[in-house]
């Protein structure tokens, strides 16, 4: 069979096909064919990776206008502040715009000096010098682990040859942390140091550090310069900080863990706040022990007297007394002993000294969030009273609750989500329409494969034409003059069945009643 003859098949099927059906086939057709075109195109289209986010209007104009005149293909999302890049160029791309000065990030630094303006006045030079040390500041910054962006105001004060009329410089930083970032205690006090050891005359009490939500970050520093201004010593005491601040960490990690394997991640939070005792007591105590014998004197006196008053002071020279035993007699005597010894005593001296940090009082909170199942708060309570080390009678406290969580800070941006994150649901959504196209055909194909099957099965049926037993001339009666009638004897069914078939398809019981005349 050539290909003019199929051809010519198809087209006989077609003009044979029913209207309903030719609609049904010419809509499934187009719907493959749109999945099909679609499909192709979204494959064929590179996949585009992020170059430069969160920019300023006028900093996404001059990229734009770059790109344009470059010939390179973008797009831009995030009302126009994010500019996406084929993920194969995106190296490339940074490097070809950092060459031409358009890529400044978060603008010019110490760049600004590499040319010089003529008749550059003094106070323009001031401010070029500002704007670059902001800048140089802002790179740095945006370094650190957890700053997603950075941007530095400083105010330099003019020099002058008086004291008096130098006003004082300071530093004020915003920053942007990245989704569910913190910045340390440590990282701040080192943000902190780097813009006073950037900026000269700048002290701890005129910087400024806060977030993009409005919180300052830099309080403690401050405080702890106050009290150690007050008189006290600042590195004893951030040491004393520290010391307390790791403490409470440590209880606080130990509570999130566990809880954390009760729960889950991210449906606890716990906070531990100590009082502790830093000052350091000394008690001394001495005893005295008993020792030996070291020298014994020992004297005897014995006497007699006729004076018969008695010994000068008693009550013997009192009249009317009576005085018994020996001194009643005119004779006296007396008897005197003195015994003197001396010992050698040992003595013990015990010094304690208590160590400074002694806990004085412990205060615990821990939120639960609703959304768990089967929460339990007595026993989170006790579990997380076993935890601490929770003693009732140094005055602890505890408490927990349960309230809703806010999981905002959990869900990423559309923006900031992975660049083929969309590009997999676009080729997912096209799997599916492609199996669904495809299964609508296949069942198109078993509906007409079926119904073709029971065409063939009705047509091989053989249709039977009985015609009337040959009967003599002679014996034909003169009244039967009616010439013999040709009939299809079939079932009522069969017939019915026949003649749907014949109005139907006429051409195909033609083609039928031919293939049979011509056998």
């Amino acid at each position: 069979m050539n290909f003019r003859d199929l051809l010519d098949k198809l087209k006989q099927r077609w003009q044979e096909t029913s209207q309903n059906k030719k609609v049904l086939v010419i809509l499934v057709s187009a719907v493959i064919l749109a999945g099909l075109v679609y499909l192709t195109t979204s494959l064929a289209k590179p996949n585009y990776a992020l170059l430069l986010g969160d920019l300023e209007p006028k900093d996404a104009g001059n990229i734009v206008a770059q790109l344009e005149s470059e010939k390179i293909p973008y797009q831009l999302t995030n009302q126009g502040t994010t500019i996406l890049v084929p993920q194969g160029q995106v190296d490339e791309i940074r490097v070809k715009l950092a060459s031409d000065g358009v890529l400044t990030g978060v603008g010019s630094g110490f760049e600004l000096f590499d040319k010089s303006k003529f008749g550059e006045t003094d106070f323009e030079q001031q401010i070029s010098y500002q704007r670059a040390l902001q800048v140089e500041l802002s790179r740095t910054i945006t370094k650190v682990e957890g700053v997603d962006q950075a941007r530095v105001h400083l105010v330099l004060p003019k020099k002058s040859v008086f004291i008096d009329d130098e006003g004082t410089a300071s530093a004020s930083v915003v920053i942007k942390l990245k989704p569910g970032a913190k910045l340390k205690p440590e990282q701040v006090k080192g943000l902190n140091d780097l813009i006073i050891g950037s900026v000269e005359g700048l002290q701890t009490d005129n910087v400024h550090i806060i977030d993009t939500e409005g919180n300052v970050l830099n309080d403690f520093l401050k405080d702890s310069a106050g009290i150690a201004g007050a008189g006290y010593s600042g590195t004893v005491l951030e040491k004393q900080q520290q010391i307390r601040r790791a403490y409470e960490k440590e209880l606080e990690n130990r509570v999130q863990n566990m809880l954390a394997k009760v729960l889950g991640p991210n449906k606890a939070v716990a906070m531990v706040t100590a009082e502790m005792d830093f000052n350091q007591q000394q008690t001394n105590t001495t005893e005295v022990l008993p020792g030996p014998i070291v020298s014994e004197r020992s004297i005897n006196e014995e006497g007699t007297g006729g004076s018969g008053g008695g010994v000068p002071g008693s009550t013997t020279q009192m009249p009317g007394q009576s005085i018994p035993g020996e001194y009643a007699t005119g004779q006296d005597s007396y008897t005197k002993t003195d015994d003197i010894r001396n010992y050698q005593h040992g003595s013990m001296t015990q010094s304690v000294v208590q160590a400074p940090g002694g806990l004085i009082r412990l205060s615990t909170a821990v939120v639960l969030d609703e959304s768990v199942t089967n929460l339990d708060q007595e026993k989170i309570e006790q579990l997380v009273t076993a935890a601490i080390g929770f003693d009732q009678q140094r005055g602890d406290q505890i408490m927990v609750s349960a309230m809703p969580f806010d999981q905002s800070q959990y869900d990423f941006p559309e923006e900031q989500q992975p660049d083929n994150t969309q590009k997999e649901k676009e080729l997912l959504y096209m799997t599916i329409a492609a199996a669904v196209g495809g299964l609508l055909i296949l069942l198109l194909l078993i509906a007409y494969w079926l119904r073709r099957r029971r065409k063939k099965k009705a047509q091989a049926e053989p249709i039977v034409v009985e015609t009337p037993p040959v009967v003599p001339v002679g014996t034909i009666q003169p009244e039967e003059e009616e010439e013999p009638k040709w009939e299809i004897p079939l079932p009522k069914d069969k017939q019915k069945q026949l003649k749907e078939l014949a109005e139907d398809r006429p051409k195909d019981i033609a083609a039928v009643l031919k293939v049979w005349l011509r056998e």
